[in-house]
């Protein structure tokens, strides 16, 4: 028996595990159950159907006590923010798998009450509560860190800083905070660009500026 089932949604074709197929009414009426987990693996295949490598995404589900969430973050592989359209775009189609929404005024949940279905005409219930998208990197990923060190700045900060150049100095200011890995993928990406730019010509003074 196959571990996988396909579904398709807005005319898209999405693989969930073959567990999302659910009944109910003693047996007799199949449903997709729409969990946060699955839930945020279908917005992060949209995303890569749609867009390929160009975007990168990430997406992670949360199960609480009362509730459920879904946080997406897309960001350009060029390591800028993905265009306004194209987020919008992820966006939209986030919602539509979401449980209702939040209405700050009276301070209550209101579950959506229209009927959500497969292109087959096969029901999809339990959307997650809340689903966030971010036209950010996710947290401490890679790109999180390099958005980060294009924008560094050491007079924006009141402390000494130790190192010799902006590099020795964002490192020092910030390595206390990656998980196991990100330095050696940092140095490699910063030895990746040093190498893409002296092809392009680049002196070592306009590196240091670049770099």
């Amino acid at each position: 028996m196959s571990k996988n089932v396909n579904i398709q949604y807005l005319g898209e074709t999405f693989t969930l595990p073959a567990n999302a197929v659910q009944s109910d009414n003693k047996g007799v009426t199949n449903y997709i159950y729409m969990g946060a987990k699955n839930t945020a693996s279908i917005i992060k295949q949209y995303v890569k159907k749609k867009y390929g490598d160009r975007i990168t995404v990430w997406s992670n589900s949360e199960v609480y006590s009362g509730g459920s969430s879904v946080r997406v973050n897309v960001w350009n592989k060029s390591g800028s923010k993905v265009p306004y359209k194209i987020y919008e775009d992820i966006n939209t189609f986030s919602e539509s798998l979401k449980g209702g929404s939040f209405d700050g005024m009276y301070d209550i949940y209101n579950c959506r009450e229209d009927n959500v279905e497969t292109n087959n005409g096969t029901p999809m219930k339990y959307f997650p509560s809340y689903i966030f998208v971010s036209n950010d990197p996710k947290w401490d990923s890679v790109e999180y860190w390099l958005s980060n060190w294009k924008k560094f700045d050491p007079t924006n900060y009141h402390c000494k800083m130790v190192g010799n150049t902006l590099w020795e100095q964002f490192v020092n200011l910030n390595s206390s905070f990656w998980k196991k890995g990100t330095l050696e993928k940092l140095q490699k990406h910063m030895k990746e660009l040093e190498t893409e730019l002296t092809k392009l010509g680049y002196t070592e003074k306009k590196l240091m500026k670049v770099a």
